[in-house]
């Protein structure tokens, strides 16, 4: 800063020697070239802006863009709007300064001018970090995903929140330490108000936690089907610093704090190899056991030919005498875990069973119930079996 300040005043006397005479007449108590001068310097600044976005920024991005580096083009495009911001900020410091002269400023607004160009300055680079957080979280993304895909680009939410909240704590507490504020004395007079904050802080810390556990052990990633207890079951949409937005089958959003899904049971039904179709079909007791058996080998059968169905493991067995039918236990698998591939699979084997039973002459059994009576009440006559199929 002192080097600058030293450049400045060299480059103003040089100025105000070699400006005629006509010149060195004041307006408002302030000489006509410090006008000229502060003119040509934001001007300058302007030029050297355009400058630097037409043929500086532009060729790089356009170099860089063939290279093998990924993220070199996205630094470049990070930094050009906070370096022409720099430009800006620096020549309207150096125009205000020309402009007043340092011999009519006072020594308190010299200190405010110099100030506030140094706030300026923290400020600008601090955005230049905080848009940097971007290339940095898309760098650590591609290193936690590591070679599997399918979780790629699910980290930047939440690293973009965290690293972005650091990056403007650090950088206002660095210009805070600049302008010589006691940094130790106001975090602890921060510190004297932090319990109370701490305590109703409970749960965003606790969400936070939540969040590293679901990113470290990945429980789920967005576009899983995932079920929570009895009142969360859907489609991961968003995987957020504070909670998991969860498309509910009747399309609503729900959005669950991170801190619950760190410390309940989750199914995530995605993770499924396979899909499970467990049923019982009971065909009449007319059926005899010679009957039985070639239904149970005709419909072991069909699981085998059938493409749909895994046939790493599958159960067809005759298991119990129900009430009204003999029971026969279906267990097997959908090779898709696709809901509506596998309610067809279901659905052309529930049909080909119908249709061998049909072939069969037999029945699949309803429920029915058969009375017996002791005796029949003086003056009821009962209807033979006869007159009633009649």
């Amino acid at each position: 800063m002192d080097a600058v300040l030293f450049a400045q005043t060299n480059l103003v006397d040089a100025i105000s020697q070699a400006a005629p005479g006509l010149l060195h007449r004041t307006f408002l108590n302030i000489e006509l070239w410090r006008y000229i001068a502060a003119l040509a310097v934001l001007l300058g600044g302007l030029a050297l802006k355009k400058f630097l976005e037409v043929f500086v920024l532009r060729k790089l991005t356009g170099f860089f863009s063939k290279t093998s580096f990924r993220y070199d083009e996205m630094i470049v495009e990070a930094l050009g709007k906070p370096l022409t911001a720099f430009v800006i900020v620096f020549c309207i410091y150096l125009a205000t300064k020309i402009i007043a002269g340092n011999e009519l400023l006072s020594k308190e607004i010299s200190s405010f001018l110099d100030t506030a160009h140094l706030v300026a300055l923290g400020c600008v680079v601090v955005w230049a970090a905080y848009r940097l957080v971007d290339v940095f979280a898309h760098y650590l993304d591609q290193l936690a995903a590591g070679d599997d895909s399918s979780v790629k680009g699910q980290f930047i939410p939440v690293l973009k929140q965290s690293l972005r909240i650091f990056t403007v704590i650090i950088g206002t507490l660095t210009i805070l330490a600049s302008l010589d504020v006691d940094i130790k004395a106001l975090l602890g007079g921060l510190g004297i108000g932090g319990i109370a904050i701490a305590l109703a802080a409970q749960d965003a810390v606790g969400n936070f936690i939540g969040t590293i556990s679901i990113f470290t052990e990945r429980p789920f990633k967005v576009g899983d089907w995932i079920q929570v207890g009895n009142k969360v079951d859907g489609n991961v949409e968003q995987i957020g610093f504070r909670s998991t937005k969860v498309r509910t089958w009747p399309k609503t959003q729900m959005t669950i704090p991170n801190k619950i899904l760190a410390t309940e049971i989750v199914d995530n039904w995605s993770r499924m190899p396979k899909r499970r179709i467990k049923m019982t079909v009971g065909v009449t007791y007319a059926t005899t056991a010679e009957q039985m058996e070639e239904l149970l080998e005709r419909i072991r059968q069909l699981l085998r030919d059938d493409e749909g169905v895994d046939q790493d493991m599958f159960l067809v067995r005759f298991t119990d005498f129900g009430a009204s039918s003999l029971d026969i236990f279906l267990y097997y698998f959908s090779k898709s875990i696709k809901w509506d591939e596998h309610l067809a699979v279901r659905e052309r084997i529930n049909l080909n069973i119908m249709r061998i039973i049909r072939e069969m002459g037999l029945s699949i059994a309803f429920p029915t119930r058969s009375i017996y009576l002791e005796s029949v009440p003086p003056g009821i006559q009962l209807a033979s079996r006869e007159n009633a199929d009649s």
